[in-house]
């Protein structure tokens, strides 16, 4: 674990970068949407992946949901039919005994009264979930009685069940059968959605929670043989698409980072292929996220570990904020006490749980980890959007307004620190009466830090330690919105789609809405092993446009190959309202383009 932690922290020695294009332009005086959304929802972002029926949390309600803004997240209190304690009694009277309990449980929780919240995510194991060919109608007709009776407060997302294609091969004797497992899950899901959401209209049921979207292996055998059978089975009933984002290694695979480029190109392409069968984004649910790796349950409480988790923590949530049209919630795998990881078989020395709020102190007593500071860095954060704009996709930024308060988040996700001058538009600057500066980072020796420092007077240059995620409070005079920009993203009805050398790829993207000023960017997702090219001859509208050599994260070296989204600058003029033609020539044969996506920002005024 020593060797994996000191591996990510090594970078924080290297020299500070001065590219001319770390630029961020950011304007108090625009209102910025993406679709239709503006306000900041805290209740999609910042949420602790635990229930408000959670006795282990409730100690300190003033401070950890008030103060610091703490929501409700996710919790394994689902239906499972096939849990032990429901002892293979799948009648309908058992079903709503076990929920009526459960609902007492709800209410006798000391959270209950003041922090109840609908905004919940519920699932289960798979093992309480499903069974393999049993009465699935059964199982079914189970569930929707104790969803019926078991929560006072309807969570609004039931996950079926939590990463069941990485148990495909607990149902069986081989690997070679775990197709068919895959399958009959697939179709579990979609007979539970159908019966759930005819009758009990207020809540959403979706999947498969990917615990391994590593769909670009062999030649993107893992998405035709996981997610597209899934979408192909069960999506049409699905009302989100359930993915786990995790750097490291989860569950299967190789260490690699999720956290920029990777995950885009895997969200892109669910949302692509969404688009191409239903005409419509069906939203993500991102029921967990972070940091994992082998050999890390069961050992002593690291700092450094901690550390690591808040960088991806912040890296995700960075491209997260850039969904929130198409995004239901995200959920950063922070749980509360974990009390039972201490009688864990994995756990003989009683080590704590690694990703815990709180661990258990040698007097039995408990005390807060470093974890706290995910929600200390961005405790008050909220308001309205406001444009702001990086010229480097490895410095990611977001901005919001509330009333005389600004808040400019940024992240470094580049290998190196890098040197950002801050410009002020439309005489943003002039609006400025105090700074406050919230710096969360790990120093060389993997220590996470939360430093502030206060009244500031004037910042037009900050420089982004490697992984650091800062957020600049800002104190204005009183402001009205002069303008508004609105970012949208438009989707070709065609995705992965083989490369073969000289062979020009054809996509159409329709119903765009161009405008007079603003900017646009042409999503490329791309999947393909290294040595192969990744600046094909791109023309949009037939003009021919330069792919630039940087993307957001790191060169993905240590993976198999590439898989990731490459951001193109082109000017909004090459955009046309209605139908737009990108036409891509690689000179090389292999690997495939995943998706691409044009993305416009276009002033109101």
């Amino acid at each position: 674990m020593k060797q994996v932690i000191t591996q990510l922290i090594i970078g924080l020695v290297f020299s500070v970068s001065f590219a001319q294009n770390n630029e961020v332009f950011i304007d108090f005086t625009t209102q910025k949407y993406i679709g239709s959304e503006s306000e900041l929802q805290r209740e999609k972002y910042f949420a602790i992946h635990a229930s408000y029926n959670d006795h282990e949390i409730a100690a300190d309600p003033d401070y950890l949901y008030d103060n610091l803004g703490i929501e409700f997240g996710r919790t394994f209190g689902g239906p499972g039919p096939y849990a032990n304690h429901k002892k293979g009694d799948l009648s309908i009277e058992n079903a709503e005994r076990l929920a009526k309990s459960n609902a007492q449980r709800f209410l006798n929780s000391p959270l209950y009264k003041d922090y109840k919240t609908t905004d919940l995510i519920i699932t289960n194991h798979p093992r309480d979930a499903f069974q393999l060919k049993k009465d699935y109608e059964k199982a079914a007709a189970f569930t929707i009685a104790y969803l019926k009776n078991a929560y006072p407060e309807m969570p609004k997302y039931y996950e079926v069940m939590n990463e069941p294609f990485v148990h495909a091969k607990d149902y069986v004797k081989t690997y070679d059968e775990t197709d068919e497992v895959i399958l009959e899950m697939s179709k579990f899901h979609k007979l539970v959605a159908d019966k759930v959401h005819a009758e009990i209209p207020n809540i959403m049921v979706g999947g498969y929670s990917a615990a391994w979207p590593e769909y670009d292996k062999n030649n993107f055998a893992i998405w035709n043989s996981r997610m597209k059978v899934f979408m192909d089975t069960a999506g049409e009933s699905m009302k989100f698409f359930a993915t786990h984002l995790y750097d490291g290694r989860n569950v299967e695979g190789d260490f690699n980072y999720r956290s920029g480029s990777n995950s885009e190109a895997i969200l892109d392409l669910i949302e692509s292929y969404s688009y191409q069968k239903w005409n419509l984004i069906k939203p993500h649910l991102i029921s967990e996220y972070g940091y994992t790796a082998k050999g890390l349950q069961g050992e002593p409480y690291s700092p450094t570990l901690n550390g690591v988790c808040l960088m991806s923590y912040n890296k995700i949530l960075m491209s997260l904020l850039d969904k929130p049209d198409r995004l239901l919630k995200a959920v950063p795998f922070i749980t509360g006490k974990a009390t039972w990881f201490y009688k864990d078989d994995r756990n003989p020395n009683k080590h704590p749980y690694p990703w815990v709020l709180l661990k258990k102190t040698e007097d039995g007593s408990y005390e807060y980890t470093h974890l706290k500071k995910f929600w200390e860095l961005w405790k008050g954060v909220e308001g309205k959007r406001i444009h702001v704009q990086s010229m480097n996709p490895d410095i990611q930024a977001h901005a919001f307004l509330n009333k005389n308060k600004a808040y400019i988040a940024l992240n470094n996700l580049a290998d190196e620190p890098q040197s950002v001058p801050l410009n002020f538009l439309n005489g943003s600057q002039n609006l400025i009466e105090n700074i406050t500066i919230r710096r969360s980072y790990t120093t060389a020796s993997g220590f996470p830090k939360l430093v502030y420092f206060t009244d500031i007077n004037d910042k037009t240059n900050i420089t982004l330690k490697v992984g650091e995620t800062v957020i600049i409070d800002y104190d204005l005079k009183e402001n009205t919105f002069q303008n508004s920009i609105t970012e949208r993203n438009y989707y070709s009805k065609s995705c992965l789609k083989k490369i073969e050398a000289n062979k020009t790829l054809t996509f159409k993207i329709n119903n765009v809405i161009s405008g007079e000023k603003g900017v646009a960017t042409l999503k490329m997702g791309l999947g393909r092993t290294h040595e192969l090219s990744k600046k094909p001859i791109l023309k949009i509208n037939g003009t021919t446009v330069t792919i630039p050599d940087n993307w957001a994260g790191y060169d993905q070296a240590g993976r198999e190959q590439f898989f990731g989204v490459i951001p193109v600058p082109t000017s909004l003029k090459n955009i046309r309202t209605g139908e737009n033609i990108v036409e891509l020539t690689f000179p090389d044969s292999g690997g495939y383009v995943s998706s691409i996506i044009v993305n416009t920002e276009v002033y109101l005024n």
